[in-house]
């Protein structure tokens, strides 16, 4: 009688649903299987397995070759603790990766892109650098990514000059009356030194339009408890 095949790696959960009467289904971000579907049976009893939180890293062991494996151990690794808006946009961050990434797809660049995402996030009070860099550098791993140094026409981008991205042919000159981004916003993004609120507010813009041909339709979840978040936080309701 064969044996189901048993594979191991590290992983980080990035979200988990319940599944059945006592189990879970944990979709996890591994470093050498990409993104991955476990079966955590009977997790919801209590056990070890109850325990597969977001934003730990874990040494997994599974078996089955189908869509979703059986998950057969998971032993805690490193972690980071984050509170607030930090922990919110570290829900983002899942949220991309569970809409960007197939299953059993290998990224091993994107596994280490998350981790120093996390890392910045838990040091840094200005948490949109951090963001703006994973999500261009998420997408240039996936071969999503338009360059930051050339236009559509091959010529070098220029500082004093405004763009704006066309899904199709990457970076073209904006004309008047479009919302652009100016050629020192392209550069804050592809060198991480950002000087200006503009060059933030203008990545942000300039990511989401990149974004959205791959979110697909449905809204993500952690804008709507970021905004609900500074709402508690200025006394709003």
């Amino acid at each position: 009688m064969a044996t189901s095949r048993r594979s191991q790696d590290v992983g980080v959960v990035l979200h988990r649903r319940p599944y059945r009467e006592t189990s879970l289904i944990v979709d996890c971000l591994t470093e050498r299987h990409g993104r991955i579907g476990l079966v955590a049976k009977g997790a919801r009893r209590g056990g070890r397995q109850s325990r597969l939180e977001p934003l730990r890293e874990y040494a997994l062991s599974w078996t089955g070759a189908g869509e979703l494996h059986t998950l057969s151990s998971a032993e805690p690794q490193r972690g980071v603790t984050l509170q607030g808006e930090a922990a919110i946009c570290a829900l983002y961050v899942n949220e991309l990766l569970m809409r960007l990434l197939a299953r059993d797809d290998p990224q091993p660049r994107v596994y280490a892109l998350y981790w120093a995402c996390l890392d910045r996030l838990s040091d840094a009070t200005d948490r949109e650098p951090a963001l703006r860099g994973f999500e261009y550098r998420l997408l240039e791993a996936l071969g999503y990514a338009f360059s930051l140094q050339v236009d559509a026409n091959g010529a070098a981008v220029q500082l004093d000059q405004a763009y704006r991205l066309d899904a199709q042919d990457g970076l073209v000159h904006a004309e008047p009356g479009e919302q652009a981004i100016g050629g020192a916003t392209l550069r804050a993004l592809e060198t991480d030194r950002w000087e200006t609120h503009q060059a933030r507010t203008e990545a942000r813009y300039l990511m989401r339009m990149a974004l959205a041909p791959y979110l697909g339709t449905r809204p993500l979840e952690s804008p709507r408890l970021l905004k609900r978040l500074r709402q508690m936080g200025s006394g709003g309701g």
